[in-house]
């Protein structure tokens, strides 16, 4: 029976062809893979040792010894390894086409996660000789000779292979149980749900759960439940109109008092608090607008949220924003934004004044618009402008002196306790290199905190092409790198840093290469400036 199931699988391997595009050594993570990263490709990502933590997309994993994961294209994946510890992990991009009746076609995405899903958490640890095979595929492909790249190609047909015969017990039983159960919880957080039936789900002790559960997720089971559970209320308070009773069944609880408390507990406020603060029914359309609302302690009922795109607000409202808009392209995907929003029936829309002038005239149809004049106005007046058309004057004033006392802080760690550094701003998109002084950088980095530019400037912004050795030239003290997280930009940085006109740089030589992330130091509102600022008191401690 197990030879028919192995000679079943064998064939089903026969209808795919895949084809090796990158491979990878990752020994510690550091840019890029510290920051949420779009795959564009297949992935392969194979921890022989060390720890850290593995997101996927919104879950979040502890690395595990001999362990693979993998990863779709259009999925978003960052990692986080600890600090002092020897880490091996391997990277693999691939392509993943089908064969049937001798030609070659696209495969479809249900097709391939099926495929993929099957390998995700699998233990490789019976894969012979699975380090060196690994080391020689990085190996090989590091080669310039063309020979090499066949031998490449090659090996990951071998490892492919491995993968297709592993036994069905080589499938890390526990680690896909506790991933089911997690997931029953996110579907029926409502539901009674005791440690007791969740291990049984699992197959394995109450006790043994509890500490699997906690060793993979870094929450206990039950504070993963009230999370889920005070989630979930907290969007149905936005919707206005229940009963505090109503909503204490839905989510799970018999007892409203109980749940009073708890909720209490968790977020610093009563329910009542909490659901006047959400009375109004706003909506944010457009990027730049939700870290414009969150100062003044406004969370819309509606706003673009994405794991990679806007990844501070994901993590911390998301589950308090009944409907995500997309975020993953300006206006890539308008008219579905629209429909939802039209279903949704706001009260108010908070947007941007450059959306295009469908759009504008779309929004008015749905109900009354606030459009923020973007490209006309500084943030500080945007801010302001916004908050006094929401009554929201005094806690915007309230928040700005928080905010200058944090520049006055940022001053001191940057031009008293450290000599001046002439910055500059870097952009790596694919193999170009570009001088990069966007709003943030010029208002906040420049004019607020003073830092003084490696380059002339007059206050203008920019965006050129620059030469490394214009850079030499400039000899910056800093560069504050924005590098975009795309596999051919990815290899061409990885180039970069082992040619000598790079590894020279003052600013390399010094350590002194701060990678920025796209959020928040592409967005442009109150709440991102003050996260840029905290990340500017992380680069000058």
């Amino acid at each position: 029976m197990g030879n028919n199931n192995q000679l079943r699988t064998l064939a089903n391997a026969e209808q795919f062809i895949y084809r090796l595009t990158d491979t990878e050594k990752i020994n510690n993570a550091e840019l890029p893979h510290t920051e949420q990263q779009l795959s564009d490709t297949f992935c392969l990502l194979f921890s022989i040792s060390g720890s850290g933590l593995l997101t996927l997309n919104d879950q979040k994993w502890r690395l595990k010894h001999l362990t693979l994961y993998t990863i779709m294209p259009g999925e978003t994946f960052m990692l986080k390894t600890e600090p002092y510890q020897k880490h091996e992990l391997y990277l693999f991009r691939f392509q993943l086409y089908t064969l049937q009746n001798q030609k070659i076609g696209e495969v479809s995405m249900e097709h391939a996660r099926s495929l993929l899903n099957k390998w995700q958490f699998i233990d490789i640890s019976s894969i012979e000789h699975i380090h060196s095979l690994l080391s020689d595929m990085i190996e090989e492909w590091q080669r310039p000779e063309s020979i090499s790249f066949f031998r490449s190609q090659t090996l990951f047909q071998q490892l492919i292979m491995q993968l297709f015969t592993l036994h069905k017990e080589d499938i890390c039983d526990t680690a896909h149980a506790l991933f089911k159960t997690k997931q029953y919880i996110d579907q029926h957080s409502e539901e009674p749900l005791s440690l007791t039936s969740l291990s049984h789900m699992a197959g394995i002790s109450a006790n043994h759960y509890s500490e699997l559960f906690k060793k993979h997720f870094d929450v206990s089971v039950t504070d993963y439940i009230t999370k889920k559970r005070m989630a979930r209320a907290k969007q149905l308070m936005a919707k206005g109109n229940a009963k505090l009773k109503d909503i204490a069944l839905e989510i799970g609880y018999q007892d409203p008092y109980y749940f009073s408390r708890i909720f209490k507990k968790k977020t610093g406020m009563t329910p009542s608090t909490y659901m006047k603060s959400r009375q109004r029914k706003i909506a944010a359309y457009g990027h730049s607008i939700l870290g414009q609302l969150t100062p003044i302690h406004i969370i819309p009922y509606a706003a673009p949220l994405h794991p990679k795109w806007t990844a501070h607000d994901f993590e911390h409202h998301a589950e308090e924003i009944p409907i995500h808009l997309s975020a993953h392209r300006i206006n890539e995907h308008a008219e579905a934004n629209l429909q939802l929003l039209k279903e949704t029936k706001p009260e108010l829309i908070i947007a941007n004044d450059h959306v295009t002038e469908e759009e504008k005239q779309v929004l008015k149809t749905i109900c009354p618009v606030h459009f923020v004049p973007f490209t006309q106005l500084d943030w500080r007046t945007q801010f302001r402008q916004t908050a006094t058309f929401l009554n929201e004057a005094n806690e915007a004033e309230e928040w700005l002196i928080h905010y200058e006392e944090l520049v006055i802080q940022a001053k001191k760690a940057c031009l008293f306790d450290h000599p001046p550094k002439t910055v500059l701003p870097l952009r790596i998109f694919q193999d170009q290199l570009y001088l990069s002084v966007n709003r943030t950088m010029s208002e906040v980095i420049f004019q607020d905190i003073g830092l003084l530019p490696a380059f002339q400037n007059d206050g203008q912004l920019i965006e050129k092409k620059i030469s490394i050795r214009s850079i030499q030239q400039l000899d910056p003290d800093a560069i504050f790198l924005f590098l975009h997280k795309e596999p051919k930009t990815i290899a061409f940085y990885q180039k970069l840093k082992q040619q000598a006109s790079w590894q020279n740089l003052k600013a390399v030589t010094q350590q002194a290469v701060y990678p920025l992330t796209s959020d928040p130091w592409r967005e442009y509102t109150a709440a991102s400036h003050q996260r840029v600022i905290q990340d500017l008191l992380s680069f000058f401690p």
